[in-house]
């Protein structure tokens, strides 16, 4: 599951929904497996995941997967040249939690154009993406849907028993590699790639989408 936009009241705050609190303690406490996928740095992503009582993270956006207290690279490569080319647009601020990150940086629009602005300097090989709360800069060829996939080949778990829930771009990968629900305010681009869109939003659409999961309506081709 993704978490900004879809733990939280809405896709324009940080404050976490107690409706999606409470179904995922329902889903935990049936048994599911539960992964945060976030976009967020690992360190606070762990921070978050403590508090929600889930020891498996995909954060970076794929490039980095903490899993039975391991922390695995699925992206390499320095990206110093690339944050001063995206700085020097002069369109973003970078995110406080840059000094953390090793390979998805994110950046706060300062432009109305940023996102262009952003894709226009950043060289070939990598990816550029917004999340709603932020432009995420990248190494190409991984994605959530791509850390997912590895998870599943470790834990011996195939990708169409697991279901996944998101809201935005950022989440498309994860959505079309699995068992996709979007919550009713995602991005088009998200809608597009679940198997179900809900009607709920956010927190609300998260609590709907378990409620689906956890009755077997996930189970159905």
């Amino acid at each position: 599951m993704d978490l900004d936009g879809t733990l939280t009241l809405s896709r324009n705050t940080y404050e976490l929904s107690a409706e999606a609190l409470l179904a995922l303690r329902r889903a935990r406490d049936a048994g599911l497996r539960v992964v945060l996928a976030t976009a967020n740095g690992l360190d606070f992503a762990l921070a978050i995941a403590r508090y929600l009582g889930i020891r498996d993270v995909i954060a970076e956006n794929g490039c980095l997967v903490y899993l039975d207290g391991e922390t695995h690279e699925l992206c390499s490569g320095d990206m110093s040249r690339v944050d001063g080319a995206v700085l020097a647009t002069g369109a973003v601020a970078p995110s406080p939690q840059n000094r953390c990150r090793r390979f998805d940086l994110a950046y706060v629009p300062l432009a109305a154009d940023a996102l262009e602005r952003v894709r226009s300097a950043v060289p070939p090989g990598y990816v550029v993406e917004s999340s709603g709360y932020a432009i995420h800069v990248r190494p190409a060829g991984v994605d959530k849907g791509v850390a997912v996939a590895w998870l599943c080949e470790r834990l011996g778990v195939p990708c169409f028993q697991v279901a996944s829930v998101g809201d935005s771009d950022v989440d498309v990968g994860m959505l079309r590699r699995t068992w996709g629900f979007a919550v009713g305010n995602a991005t088009p681009a998200a809608k597009e790639a679940a198997r179900v869109v809900v009607e709920r939003p956010s927190g609300l659409g998260f609590r709907e989408a378990v409620d689906i999961i956890l009755s077997g309506g996930a189970c159905t081709p």
